[in-house]
């Protein structure tokens, strides 16, 4: 039995989920709620001991680490495979992946910046340090505070606009080579990218790509084209939740465009 614990609006969940349904796996899922903390429950934490999503449970034996879950299936499962078969091509997709593990700090910054700060800048400041206190990372405790008091000012937005820049003008060079970033197969390389560039998308961000790069906005159409990208991602993302990502971030896209407009200036 194929078993997958998942977060319905949660990007590395849904990058799971996208190999699943490429490569039409079956699998029985059970929903995370985030919101609710069920991922601190300590039959989840047994599980998962970073508490977060996804966890595979393949057979009794289990897998963290969404990267590796992917790995994991295109293995062991050799169906529809989405990666090539020779040595060279396979160390290619691995260097799309690890970059791609290196930006996911990106959509959890942005995420944070737009919505979750606003909200928790509008309570009061022992909701605040509750909040942030319960952080075990000093260094996410720290990310936190900054956000909460400087905004979109914040150091980890900066950064967070240099390493898109980076991956997006590298995207738009390997993708002069075909339709997909290794050239005419579709890969891992690509289904990790697509619920990131979805949450992108709905926090009114898709400027980053749309403006400056062309076949990286042409990419994006051709993954949500893809009947997995309705399956695995905006399936399973309320309509309600959506809206309101879209209705808060919006306003602010012109400050993030000025700021990453001096960034692509210098990368």
């Amino acid at each position: 039995m194929l078993e997958l614990y998942h977060g319905d609006t949660a990007v590395c969940a849904a990058k799971a989920r996208v190999v699943l349904a490429e490569k039409h796996i079956d699998w029985v899922g059970h929903r995370v709620d985030l919101q609710k903390g069920e991922q601190f429950d300590p039959a989840y934490l047994k599980l998962n001991p970073n508490g977060v999503v996804p966890t595979l449970v393949h057979d009794g034996q289990v897998l963290i680490e969404s990267t590796v879950i992917c790995e994991y299936l295109d293995d062991a499962f050799a169906e529809h495979p989405l990666r090539p078969a020779n040595a060279m091509g396979r160390a290619r997709v691995h260097l799309w992946t690890k970059r791609e593990d290196y930006i996911h700090d990106t959509v959890n910054t942005f995420t944070n910046a737009l919505i979750f700060t606003p909200d928790l800048r509008a309570k009061g400041r022992a909701a605040q340090e509750a909040r942030i206190g319960a952080i075990p990372d000093p260094t996410r405790r720290a990310k936190w505070w900054d956000m909460l008091e400087h905004g979109l000012d914040a150091k980890p937005v900066t950064d967070a606009l240099i390493r898109l820049a980076r991956h997006f003008r590298d995207m738009e060079a390997a993708l002069a080579q075909g339709p997909w970033l290794l050239g005419e197969q579709f890969t891992l390389a690509d289904s990790g990218l697509m619920s990131f560039f979805n949450r992108f998308d709905l926090l009114s961000l898709s400027g980053l790509w749309a403006e400056p790069y062309p076949r990286v906005a042409a990419w994006y159409q051709r993954a949500q084209a893809r009947p997995s990208f309705g399956e695995a991602i905006t399936g399973y993302i309320p309509e309600a939740q959506a809206q309101k990502y879209r209705t808060a971030s919006s306003p602010e896209w012109a400050k993030v465009r000025s700021k990453y407009q001096e960034i692509l200036q210098i990368i």
